[in-house]
């Protein structure tokens, strides 16, 4: 595994100017056989059972979990473009310096098509599929493909998707690759979801920059250095299942769904969370094995956020003092980060838990806004002037970064961040602002799709984008509950997956690569469809001392962030809420969403 700087939750997303076209679907090819494709993603979890809804979860050890797929679970199929099972229409280019060629391999379903490359001194190699006649595309708005890439003993390279009209107008998407590309993959990733929007002008031979996406006749999937001075080396791509779809149809849950348990697992996950604080910092490991395998531990402050406001609202005070061992490390922590605080009213990102010592100051403002919002509730909950003297501080600073649009930063979860903490602070004038630029069809809303997009001018497809905004949408100053469920709904589709043994099956944060137990849980608090389900999978995965890791495997690319099996502070304060309820303020009637069983 490449070790990740930054905690697997994605706020600082990439970004690149896009054009946005309406869209509806009139395609030509067969859709994919759903016999097969239900087989494919859930067949082995409907054999393979340990146990199933309504059951115990296991309690010795994570296991495997297998729910009865609904009707529509899991994911999404379009019609079919390209099928992968042979050669036909398909060809090489490469650039000078360079060599490629393509074969027929094992695929997802039946055969791929393999791409073998070698950019030598050159700068790409491509895969080009070329329609027996154009294809209209113009009413489709998504598209998807599966890709496997030869391993990690591949070089990092930037995969990138193109489409090219009858004119020789190319418009293409990048998967980066600088220092984890996918390429390095080597388990399939199923059904990768790439918004229309996301395609944008590459280049043409001629005059024209738009698109005629009602006669489109080629489609690429490039290998390509990610600068003139990075990737390279040789390697195998598959292809399979190039699809298309009008995600405008799709439909969209509309309520918000509880879970249930009977189970301890919340219990266990503050019991996780308490044993994790250093007695002589107070501040808590974000990752367990980290202290081994990439030392020095870190104390992440989004991760301080989540364990302050779970520790919170399990901690009980008597007459100022602290009654429980959750309001004292909760005091601790507090405590402090209140003496942390910068000048200005920022606060470092990483520290050692283990000597306090400042790792990372980048002013990321979507931990700072998370740590302003768990800061307010354990000052509101326990009478501390102190706590909200600084959470008043932080908010300063975070009001002074907001721009005349109302946007703090580009990444949509960042804004959303400082929206809640905002909220928390009593900052309501300013929490407009930001208000008004998320709900906005021209910024970050995509009234078709209807899904917030990643971020400014960056339509790519986030979990916390879906899950965060979906509170956010809810919320009575909001009272917009249809986006919200029009949101989750959206990632219902296009983020699930399976881990790569396939007996689980849950949500990835991006992609989907594989399951990030973190933006499941996230899911289930938000009140996505099947959130039982999802809740009783998690609770399957819980280890014995209360903590839950980061996902099944471990991978890590540029295009889609980082995966762990490691034991986390996050995702075990997710389960936390995933069972509690959400994190974030909100009046009693919003909170808990998840009745928390007995």
């Amino acid at each position: 595994m490449v070790p990740r700087p930054v905690p697997p939750h994605f706020d600082d997303e990439p970004v690149r100017s896009s054009q946005y076209q309406d869209k509806r679907l009139a395609f030509l090819q067969p859709r994919l056989d759903r016999r097969k494709f239900l087989k494919l993603m859930a067949g082995a979890m409907a054999l393979a059972a340990t146990h199933r809804i309504g059951a115990e979860p296991l309690a010795s050890a994570p296991g495997t979990y297998a729910p009865e797929p609904s009707s529509d679970l899991p994911g999404w199929q379009g019609s079919l473009l390209i099928d992968g099972e042979s050669l036909a229409h398909w060809t090489v280019e490469h650039d000078t310096g360079a060599s490629g060629s393509l074969e027929v391999a094992p695929g997802l379903l039946g055969q791929a098509v393999q791409l073998n490359w070698n950019l030598g001194s050159g700068a790409w190699v491509q895969g080009r599929y070329t329609f027996p006649t154009p294809v209209n595309l113009s009413q489709a708005d998504i598209f998807a493909l599966s890709l496997q890439g030869g391993g990690p003993g591949e070089v990092a390279n930037t995969v990138s998707l193109m489409f090219a009209d009858v004119n020789n107008v190319f418009y293409g998407a990048n998967m980066e690759g600088k220092s984890s590309g996918v390429n390095q993959i080597d388990r399939w990733l199923i059904n990768l979801p790439i918004p229309k929007a996301a395609f944008y002008f590459f280049f043409a031979f001629g005059d024209g920059t738009q698109i005629d996406w009602s006669r489109i006749d080629r489609f690429f999937v490039v290998v390509k250095r990610p600068a003139s001075a990075l990737g390279g080396g040789a390697g195998q791509l598959r292809i399979d299942q190039v699809q298309a779809d009008t995600a405008a149809n799709w439909s969209r849950q509309t309520e918000f769904f509880r879970a249930t348990t009977t189970s301890q697992a919340a219990s266990k996950a503050i019991e996780y969370l308490l044993s994790q604080q250093d007695p002589s910092t107070g501040l808590l490991v974000s990752w367990q094995e980290e202290e081994l395998e990439n030392p020095p531990p870190k104390a992440w402050l989004y991760d301080q956020a989540l364990a302050l406001i779970a520790l919170t609202r399990e901690g009980r005070f008597t007459h100022g003092v602290p009654a429980n061992a959750a309001a004292q490390a909760a005091r601790n922590l507090a405590g402090l980060l209140i003496r942390q605080q910068k000048s200005d009213g920022h606060w470092s990102r990483t520290w050692n838990p283990r000597t306090g010592a400042e790792l990372l100051d980048d002013r990321w403002v979507g931990d700072q806004a998370w740590w302003v919002m768990a800061l307010a509730g354990y000052a509101n909950k326990f009478g501390d002037p102190s706590a909200m003297d600084s959470a008043q501080r932080g908010a300063d600073w975070l009001v002074s970064q907001i721009d005349p649009m109302g946007k703090v930063v580009v990444s949509t979860e960042g804004n959303v961040d400082v929206w809640w903490a905002l909220l928390a602070t009593s900052r309501l004038a300013d929490a407009e602002k930001i208000k008004a630029y998320l709900l906005n069809a021209t910024t970050v809303w995509d009234p078709n799709l209807r899904y917030w997009w990643r971020g400014f001018n960056d339509p790519a497809i986030a979990m916390d984008a879906a899950t965060w905004l979906s509170a956010f949408a809810r919320h009575p100053s909001v009272n917009q509950p249809e986006r919200g469920q029009a949101a989750l709904s959206f990632v219902r589709k296009t983020l699930l997956t399976i881990s790569q043994d396939g007996s689980l099956c849950g949500f990835d944060g991006m992609g989907p690569v594989s399951i990030w137990f973190e933006g499941t849980a996230q899911y289930v608090a938000a009140g996505g469809e099947d959130a039982q389900t999802f809740l009783e999978m998690l609770i399957s995965q819980q280890n014995p001392d209360g903590s839950m890791p980061g996902s099944t495997e471990n991978w890590s690319s540029d295009a889609f962030g980082w995966l762990t099996t490691w034991r986390g502070l996050a995702p075990t304060a997710w389960l936390y809420f995933a069972i509690t309820g959400p994190p974030f303020p909100a009046p009693a009637t919003f909170l808990p969403l998840i009745l928390r069983g007995v």
